[in-house]
């Protein structure tokens, strides 16, 4: 028999324990190209570790992950990379670990934070741990950039409501769409010489990449400013994402770069109910 305990928002999360002995849980984020993950312990939430998994054979991003030698007690996962990526957990957590694979979906409230979309179900799940984890780090008005394949901006104000966010293609998806949509960009870009000397590009290929930065770091600074703007507070801004360092580099706004922050989200939710002996 067992008893609950939620933990505050402002405890560190820390794996559940059975007994003496340490349960381990492993937490995964998986994006529409990186599978990141990390292992929560009674010390903490240990370092992210990234793999490539879009276009890669199984094999290759699986071996890291799933014969490591650790075992976990739960596998907590927020997945947007489609129901077959699910389905390949689902089948090796079960082979190799013996557990089964909790997929956490977006909710409408979670330790004071309000979802805000019309229908609770449809804000992405990264968005809605990124959200968790920064709320649990701020507990004031914030902003969330997720700086990945696609862009997201969300917001909270300081009574933990979501004010809504916005999605744009991320750098390397404008790259792509201006390389593949147009004849003479993608001309002048094939035989550019990249450089990256300037602020401004001298050459064609490096103009695309940095017009896509400059873009989504205006809109992120855009974003920021609206939402002081409308709530009379300045929000502390969280970037994370594998593009948060070129991002950052360009925005006027200061940020945190907290680069697990979905997996800090999945550490809170995995936290709140700990195991203890009757």
């Amino acid at each position: 028999m067992v008893s609950l305990r939620s933990l505050s928002p402002s405890t560190v999360p820390v794996a559940s324990r059975r007994g003496n002995s340490i349960s381990m849980v492993l937490v995964i984020d998986v994006g529409n190209t990186r599978l990141k993950w990390a292992w929560l312990t009674s010390t903490g939430l240990s370092d992210q570790q990234a793999v490539v998994h879009r276009d890669a054979k199984a094999g290759l991003w699986t071996a890291a992950l799933f014969e490591s030698g650790q075992k976990p007690s739960r596998v907590l996962v927020s997945n947007v990379a489609g129901p077959e990526m699910a389905n390949t957990l689902i089948k090796l957590a079960k082979k190799t670990f013996h557990v089964d694979v909790e997929f956490v979906t977006a909710a409408q409230e979670f330790n004071g934070l309000t979802n805000g979309y019309l229908d609770p179900s449809l804000l992405g799940a990264d968005r809605w741990l990124a959200l968790i984890g920064a709320w649990t780090l701020a507990r004031s008005a914030l902003c969330v950039v997720d700086a990945g394949t696609a862009v997201k901006v969300d917001s909270v104000d300081a009574g933990g409501q979501h004010l809504g966010g916005l999605i744009a293609p991320g750098i390397h998806m404008m790259r792509e769409a201006l390389m593949s949509k147009t004849s003479d960009i993608a001309e002048a870009a094939e035989h550019s010489t990249p450089s990256l000397a300037g602020v401004l590009a001298n050459n064609t290929i490096g103009a695309v990449s940095r017009g896509a930065v400059f873009a989504l770091a205006g809109m992120a600074d855009r974003a920021a400013e609206i939402i002081e703007q409308s709530t009379g507070i300045k929000p502390k801004l969280f970037i994370t994402g594998g593009d948060a360092g070129m991002i950052t580099g360009i925005m006027r706004s200061h940020g945190h770069i907290v680069p697990d922050l979905v997996l800090q989200g999945l550490a809170v939710i995995a936290s709140q109910f700990i195991e203890e002996p009757v």
